[in-house]
């Protein structure tokens, strides 16, 4: 393996302050002793069962626009069929927040918080989600109708790696129970498995219409790109896309730029994982 790929450059970062809605695109992200991203999921809406109202089982949620101000915090919200938007600030008004959203998705839903872990989608590696650029260009080259933007909004990352080839990404996972080192300026990562896709990405982000024959198409890309250094026994099927990590120096914070370098290091003490968990997009 050239040393070209031993490391690239943080070009993007991304959080999406409430589960299943838009994203913001930050310069740079605290993360936190949970290893979650400062902001990332960090609040979600449930059901009165406590049930998630997510993109997987809500397709409605395409319908909703976001414009997050987080150093208020507050989000202005519209929907793809009206330009009225309202304005909520995320401690004060939750509650008006809650009930309008309840009616544009006609079911009720409460908005919750968890500051310190968020809702990550998978509970037990919750560190940001990384993906190169020339991956998310592959998908791209592969769907010409769906431009990087939308690839960003329908595979929902958190961190976009330039300098390195496409699936460069799958250089930070290894075997089941190991989680291999990787740092982000400072921070230390353990990379854990590539990231498992449901229906979400096969539709479009705004009007929720599903790309036909998606996870098959993109699956064949998959199976067919595989780089050499891929773990192929990671892959019990090949509609998985980014690389999902959890933070290694667990109870230390820290912060990660854009600018900063991702860089693989010297595999260090193997950790076991327990069993995985989901709770969707």
């Amino acid at each position: 393996m050239s040393a070209d790929f031993e490391s690239g450059t943080i070009s993007r970062i991304n959080v999406y302050p409430i589960k299943s809605f838009p994203g913001v695109t930050v310069s740079s992200s605290q993360v936190l002793a949970s290893g979650t991203l400062k902001w990332d999921r960090r609040f979600a809406l449930v059901e009165p069962n406590g049930e998630f109202v997510n993109l997987k089982r809500v397709p409605e949620l395409h319908g909703i626009r976001a414009d997050f101000q987080l150093d208020i915090p507050s989000v202005r919200i519209w929907t793809s069929h009206s330009v009225t938007a309202r304005t909520f600030h995320l401690d004060n008004d939750r509650d008006s927040l809650g009930d309008y959203l309840t009616c544009l998705l006609n079911r009720q839903v409460e908005l919750v918080e968890n500051s310190s872990d968020g809702f990550p989608d998978d509970l037990d590696a919750n560190g940001p989600t990384i993906v190169s650029l020339a991956t998310l260009q592959a998908v791209t080259d592969l769907f010409p109708e769906i431009s990087i933007e939308q690839a960003r909004w329908r595979f929902r990352t958190n961190i976009e790696v330039e300098g390195v080839p496409a699936f460069w990404e799958d250089r930070l996972f290894a075997s089941k129970h190991e989680q291999h080192p990787f740092r982000i300026g400072g921070v230390t990562f353990g990379g854990v498995k590539p990231c498992q896709r449901c229906a979400v990405p096969s539709r479009h982000p705004v009007t929720g219409e599903a790309t036909q024959a998606f996870a098959t198409i993109f699956s064949a890309l998959r199976k067919a790109m595989l780089p050499t250094w891929t773990n192929l026994k990671r892959f019990d099927h090949y509609y998985r896309l980014a690389t999902n990590t959890v933070l290694l120096d667990r109870g230390t914070e820290g912060v990660i730029r854009t600018g900063d370098s991702i860089t693989l290091s010297v595999p260090v003490e193997q950790l076991p994982l327990p069993e995985l968990q989901s709770t969707g997009s």
